[in-house]
C-alpha cells in the first residue's frame, strides 16, 4: 500500500470514529471494506498518537484531548461535533419513535448532519449531507430566528423564498414575525410548509451563548398534529438542552 493510500485509511477511519464513536475494530472494518491486519494497524498508530482511545470493552472513540481541543475551536463546523448529539437523539427517539435529525446552515440552506430513524413502518426519511432550504425548514427557521440581528436580517434579505406548498412562508414580512414567533417560544414548526402531510418541530443547540445547530422531530401530520405541539415541542427542548449540555462538559 502506498503512502497516499495507507493515510487516506487512517482518515478514513478517524473521520468514522468522529462521526460514530464507540466502535469495534470489526465494525470498522466492515464500514470501511479494510482488510483486518491494515484495520488494526492503522487503530494502533492512531492510539499510539492520542487521536483516539480505546475502551473497557474494545471499543474506539476520540480521545478526551482531542475532544477538549475541538470543542473549544470555534472555527470548526458544528457538524463535525454532531457524534455528542447521538444519545439525546435516541432517547427522544424512543420516546416518540419519530425521526429525529440535526442541521446546521451552510449558506442559505440547511444540512443534515445526523439522523436516527424513527421507528415506524411510516416515516420521514432523512439523509445525511441533504440539504433544503431555510425558509420552510423548521431547522432553519429556529437557527436563524436566533441568530444575532445583523446575521438574521443578511440572510432573509437574500432568501428568495419560493412556494413549496400552499403553507409556505413566501413574503418576507410574514417571515420576520414567523421568526419573532419562535424566539418568543423557542421552537420553531414546520407546518407542512416544505411537503403537504409532513410536519417537523425543531429547537437550538448552543455553543459559547451562540446557536450552532438545531434538532428536531418529524414525522406524518397525522401522529405530528397541532394538538400535540406542546407535547412535542417540550421533548425536543429538552432534548436540546441534553445536547447543548453534553458539548459544554468538555470546555
Amino acid at each position: 500500500m502506498n503512502e497516499v493510500g495507507t493515510l487516506k485509511k487512517g482518515l478514513d477511519i478517524f473521520l468514522l470514529i468522529l462521526k460514530q464513536p464507540n466502535l469495534t475494530v470489526l465494525e470498522i472494518m466492515n464500514a470501511l471494506g479494510i482488510n483486518k491486519s491494515t484495520t488494526y494497524r492503522l487503530v494502533n498508530t492512531l492510539e499510539q498518537n492520542q487521536f483516539i482511545v480505546r475502551t473497557d470493552n474494545n471499543r474506539y472513540q476520540l480521545s478526551n484531548a482531542l475532544t477538549s481541543m475541538i470543542l473549544q475551536n470555534e472555527n470548526i463546523p458544528s457538524y463535525e461535533l454532531d457524534w455528542k448529539a447521538v444519545p439525546a437523539m435516541k432517547k427522544l427517539g424512543q420516546q416518540t419513535k419519530e425521526t429525529i435529525y440535526t442541521g446546521m446552515l451552510m449558506d442559505l440552506e440547511v444540512v443534515i448532519t445526523q439522523v436516527i430513524n424513527g421507528q415506524y413502518t411510516t416515516r420521514t426519511h432523512m439523509e445525511i449531507g441533504a440539504n433544503s432550504p431555510i425558509h420552510h425548514n423548521a431547522i432553519g427557521k429556529c437557527i436563524l430566528a436566533h441568530l444575532e440581528e445583523t446575521s438574521r436580517d443578511r440572510i432573509i434579505n437574500a432568501l428568495s423564498l419560493e412556494m413549496y406548498t400552499e403553507n409556505t412562508i413566501v413574503t418576507k414580512e410574514a417571515f420576520a414575525k414567523e421568526l419573532q414567533k419562535i424566539r418568543e417560544v423557542g421552537y420553531s414548526v414546520d407546518d407542512e410548509e416544505g411537503e403537504l402531510g409532513v410536519r417537523c418541530i425543531a429547537a437550538p443547540i448552543w455553543k459559547n451563548n451562540k446557536v450552532i445547530a438545531a434538532v428536531a422531530l418529524t414525522g406524518p401530520s397525522v401522529r405530528i398534529s397541532t394538538e400535540k405541539d406542546d407535547y412535542h415541542a417540550n421533548l425536543v427542548q429538552q432534548c436540546a438542552k441534553e445536547i447543548t449540555t453534553s458539548i459544554a462538559q468538555d470546555v
